[in-house]
């Protein structure tokens, strides 16, 4: 059987067809991209999403965009929308998980499918989203602005700023303008997730630490997990849990 997923963010929305036997993923995904701002046209892009879509196969979406959600579900009436109201391969320890975004809720389920019980999750795009799983419980976790989106936010308010591109640095001094925001956007970026990531893992010593995300690639550290993939594979887990 294969399976049509869906992985609608603020900025992006990645699309890869999964295979499935003996309920097992079959690897690699296929990825497509196929918009760079979700918001401005969702119906267009809905309709690109079934395009790709072949016969009758199942279609699975996690989406925080509700705009894309809905022009999603018009475009093929059987589309499936993840929340928390599906059957999840971990409990959910949580005081409102109507709130929880699909994209979270599928990082986790990566998680707890790879037999990590303790794991810590971070998602690194439009927003950082770290998400904690802690003995087979989703305990909650942190969201805070995107390492690039918030160096362009300060960039295109500051009066006498400019805009720089986020890319690596070196951790030195910023001899003129430009380079002091490049480094800041970077380092302070960078560091501020690791070490939030290091305080978790205080608490967590155990924890299986997963980087996913566009700009997860910025954070590797030894033992920690590199997959861009992680929230198209917990999606099509959470289709075979």
């Amino acid at each position: 059987m294969n399976a049509l997923l869906v992985d609608v963010g603020n900025t992006k929305t990645a699309v890869a067809r999964a295979s499935f036997e003996d309920d097992a993923v079959i690897e690699p995904l296929e990825r497509v991209w196929t918009g760079e701002t979700p918001r401005d046209d969702a119906a267009a892009l809905a309709l690109a999403v079934a395009a790709l879509r072949a016969g009758g196969e199942p279609v699975a979406v996690a989406s925080v965009v509700p705009t894309v959600t809905a022009a999603l579900a018009a475009a093929m009436a059987d589309v499936r929308v993840v929340d928390h109201t599906w059957p999840l391969p971990f409990e959910l320890d949580l005081d409102q998980p109507e709130t929880v975004g699909a994209d979270r809720l599928c990082n986790v389920a990566a998680a707890a499918v790879a037999g990590y019980a303790d794991a810590i999750v971070v998602d690194a795009g439009t927003a950082t989203t770290i998400d904690v799983l802690r003995a087979g419980a989703f305990v909650g976790g942190l969201i805070a602005p995107g390492m690039a989106f918030a160096a362009q936010k300060l960039q295109e308010e500051g009066a006498r700023l400019w805009s720089v591109p986020f890319a690596p640095t070196d951790l030195v001094p910023g001899r003129d303008t430009a380079t002091a925001l490049a480094v800041g956007g970077f380092q302070v970026g960078t560091r501020g997730i690791i070490g939030a990531v290091e305080g978790l893992l205080e608490a967590q010593p155990d924890a299986q630490v997963v980087l996913t995300g566009g700009l997860g690639r910025f954070l590797a550290r030894e033992g920690w997990l590199h997959d861009p993939d992680w929230t198209l594979r917990g999606l099509a887990a959470l289709l075979t849990t």
